[in-house]
């Protein structure tokens, strides 16, 4: 999708024009906001009472203790980045920089505190640089990220997926957001919400694919959340790969608080606040309607080839009680659709594409109940029940001059999941740690596939089959401190697949050893299972059945064992470097059953690959391996500006059932980023923020195959040469994102203007030399150019 500029610039100059609605007025006093929280600890995850917590670098704000709940307020406190220090006996002081305090909405802070041990008596530690993950039990190739991060990224767009393509070991798997995690493929990336897996929380994804066009994620809605980029602790299923494990806020229980955002992608309102005055029970509701769409609506032409329409909503209703827990209610789901009819002028067709008719439709959502229950002072225990539901719909006619329609293609894959997950997590003192657990799913399916074939000159059907199967996990893991500078971390998981009735027995071990307060050695390994879209455990081939072999509904989830070393130092400032090297080995693969087709599901990135007509029947006979060294340096936001360079170089590989080694076509090789920024105060009285953000990405080129040109020309497809699969390398991909924002503080509201634009440079990265159906060529397959966004929120 490419915007028009004269869109653009109108946009734009809407936006001023809504930013001017309020003057800010310039007062004399002061403007002050209020900074509450709760403070935890990091082992347990139970609130912490008594902890003095205070604004360093605000002295005339008053320093307060949390309750009984950990939780904490702070009055009249400066608005601007402020400096928040929390302190305990027994616990390591600790201090988070940069807080961002405005008007117009309360600042909201989390705050975990580690247990002190002897060695580590005098140390403090900074939130800000270590960015260390919530979840306690990860030791390795895990980091939190906060929602303030994820919107200052330049060509974030307010994406998680998109920040994370700046992270080492991650590959933009082009200009959306799908993302190479070590060399995998993107479809093996897994979204959790809430610690229950959900589904691909992005609009217009292909079945199987874990990322879209669009997020339907509102960072308005999020709270500091982790992601990984391997070695998961033994809690995780269906996992072999990165993981997003996301975590909603929860709303203000003291007021009532709204944000009204207004861009090129989404116009939307996010309302929090408790039910009742004095109720500890909030509501956290957004929902986002396409701006895209308004403005077809009034008239505007803003894409060439159809309009993506789309709203996606998101929710996290809080309900604690004094003696049963607290309940919560979460979810999100969106939307989607485009529609794109050929002009009914054949005459003005160039290509064949112009004389189709497209229309797609997509909708997914996830919903959850969940029970948090404190035992103790040293036992909790988390109960979720979810269901997901993912649909996704596309019917393709190709026109007469007379424009009759003839079908092309028509699919419908729906999936539904409903799980459950059970955890119990046990501090039997300050060094040990249990943590035990069981998930269960019901997957339910109705998947159907028509395509053309072009031998034939008609459609075959590629899939037709509806059902239900399952899939059971348990684990048990447990920390423990071995010494004062030493964690081990133990566990395994177990997992029952029922569709192939195959077990899974993956232990799986994290070495965390500090050398000294600002050094830290790292060992993880484990096994680790995924099972594959489901479309590809029933999809056939009715033109070359595979002979012999057994049915495809009998695939095995495939398996990944990884090993991981890390290294990491503190350089003080908030500076930080960390190096990790990796080996993954993965089996049971599902590859082409028929071995003169060098086909891997290691290779692809979503379901699409049915539709081929080389596709055939999978069984578990190939294998692969990741490997590769990551390095990064990142200093966080202090004194007014942050930066992070990365750099990954890797290998990635796969073995077919003719047992020859290929390239996998995410082996991109090496991959740098620079991210960079700075803010200054602004306004009269210094109350404003300017800040202006940069990315830069160059990365090895994808890897594609050679055409068998003669086949190519007479089957009007895309015929590969199956002796030299991914023998070929695209141009290298390079690309720089740019964003500016501007942040006015009044005294009741606050205005944020952001204009963010990917692929500055307009460079028209590709993808290698493709057969183009539509023009009959030859040709490069080529990325979008540039996309410039301008968003305006008001928050009140």
């Amino acid at each position: 999708m490419k915007l028009r500029p004269l869109l653009f610039m109108a946009l734009l100059f809407c936006g001023q024009l809504m930013f001017a609605q309020e003057k800010t007025p310039l007062h004399d006093q002061q403007l002050t906001q209020i900074v509450k929280g709760t403070v935890t600890d990091r082992i347990s995850g139970l609130p912490l009472g008594s902890v003095t917590v205070r604004i360093s670098s605000a002295a005339n704000v008053k320093s307060v203790s949390s309750n009984d709940k950990g939780e904490f307020q702070l009055f009249k406190v400066p608005l601007g980045r402020q400096t928040i220090q929390a302190s305990l006996t027994g616990y390591q002081q600790l201090i988070i920089s940069e807080l961002l305090v405005s008007s117009g909405k309360e600042a909201v802070i989390n705050m975990e505190m580690e247990p002190q041990n002897n060695r580590l008596s005098e140390v403090v530690v900074s939130a800000s640089s270590n960015k260390k993950p919530l979840n306690q039990m990860a030791l390795t190739s895990a980091r939190s990220f906060s929602p303030e991060e994820t919107n200052r990224y330049a060509g974030g767009f307010f994406d998680p997926a998109r920040m994370a393509q700046s992270f080492a070991g991650v590959v933009a798997g082009g200009d959306d957001n799908q993302i190479i995690v070590r060399g995998n493929s993107p479809k093996s990336l897994q979204w959790r919400l809430e610690g229950i897996e959900i589904i691909n929380p992005n609009h217009f994804g292909n079945e199987g694919a874990s990322g879209g066009a669009i997020s339907m994620l509102n960072t308005t809605v999020l709270s500091t959340s982790d992601f990984y980029t391997g070695a998961l602790p033994a809690e995780y299923s269906n996992a072999s790969a990165g993981a997003f494990d996301l975590k909603f806020r929860k709303g203000n229980t003291d007021k009532r608080e709204y944000a009204l955002t207004i861009g090129v992608l989404g116009a939307g309102l996010a309302m929090e606040g408790p039910f009742k005055k004095g109720s500890d029970a909030s509501y956290l509701v957004s929902y986002r309607y396409s701006s895209l769409s308004l403005l077809e609506k009034a008239g505007l032409s803003v894409a060439d080839q159809g309009v993506p329409k789309y709203q996606d909503l998101s929710f996290n209703i809080v309900v604690p009680t004094k003696k049963a827990g607290t309940f919560s209610l979460f979810g999100i789901g969106g939307l989607g659709a485009l529609n794109d009819d050929a002009e009914r002028d054949y005459t003005k067709w160039e290509e064949r594409i112009d004389g189709q008719d497209v229309n797609f439709k997509f909708d997914a959502g996830s919903a959850g109940l969940k029970h948090l229950y404190i035992a103790n002072d040293n036992t909790y225990f988390s109960n979720i029940l979810s269901y997901s539901v993912n649909r996704s719909a596309s019917m393709i006619d190709t026109l007469s001059n007379e424009y009759l329609p003839a079908l092309r293609e028509h699919t419908q894959y729906t999936n539904t999941a409903i799980r459950y997950a059970g955890i119990i997590n046990y501090k039997l003192n300050n060094t040990n740690t249990i943590r035990a657990g069981v998930n269960a799913s019901l997957l339910s399916y109705n998947l159907y596939a028509l395509g053309y074939d072009t031998e034939r000159k008609s459609t075959r059907q590629l899939l037709d089959q509806d059902g239900q199967t399952s899939s059971f996990d348990t684990f048990l893991q447990h920390k423990a401190s071995l010494n004062n500078s030493m964690t081990l971390n133990t566990g395994i998981h177990a997992s029952y697949f029922v569709l192939s009735k195959t077990w899974s027995v993956e232990p799986r071990i994290g070495l965390n050893w500090q050398l000294e307060h600002s050094q830290t050695l790292s060992f993880a390994t484990g096994i680790y299972n995924r099972i594959e879209p489901l479309s590809y455990y029933f999809a056939k081939n009715e033109k070359a059945p595979a002979v012999g072999v057994p049915p495809s509904e009998k695939l095995k989830p495939t398996k990944s064992a990884q090993a991981v070393l890390g290294y990491e130092k503190l350089l003080g400032g908030n500076l930080k470097f960390k190096t990790e090297v990796y080996y993954q080995y993965l089996y049971d693969v599902p590859v082409s059953a028929d071995p003169s087709i060098n086909f891997s599901l290691l290779d692809v990135s979503d379901n699409y690959a049915i539709l081929s007509s080389s596709y055939r029947s999978l069984v578990n006979k190939g294998s692969g391996k990741n490997y590769g060294l990551e390095l990064s340096l990142e200093k966080s936001l202090t004194n007014g500006y942050y930066y992070m360079l990365t750099t990954s170089l890797f290998d990635s590989k796969f073995k077919a059932l003719s047992e020859k080694e290929f390239n996998t076509t995410f082996n991109t090789q090496y991959v740098a980023n620079l991210v960079v920024g700075k803010e200054w105060k602004a306004g009269k009285d210094g109350r404003n923020l300017f800040g202006l953000n940069s990315k830069i990405i160059y990365a090895g080129g994808r890897k594609y195959s050679p055409l068998q040109i003669e086949e190519t020309f007479r089957l009007d497809e895309e015929v590969i040469d199956q002796s030299k699969i991914n023998t070929l390398t695209a141009d290298p991909y390079f690309r720089i994102d740019f964003s500016g924002s501007y942040r006015i503080n009044s005294k009741r509201v606050n205005h944020l203007l952001i204009l963010d634009i990917q692929n500055l440079l307009n460079k028209e990265n590709t993808l290698g030399m493709h057969y183009n159906p539509s023009k009959r060529i030859i040709e490069p397959a080529k990325w979008i150019g540039m996309v410039p966004t301008l968003n305006y929120r008001l928050e009140f």
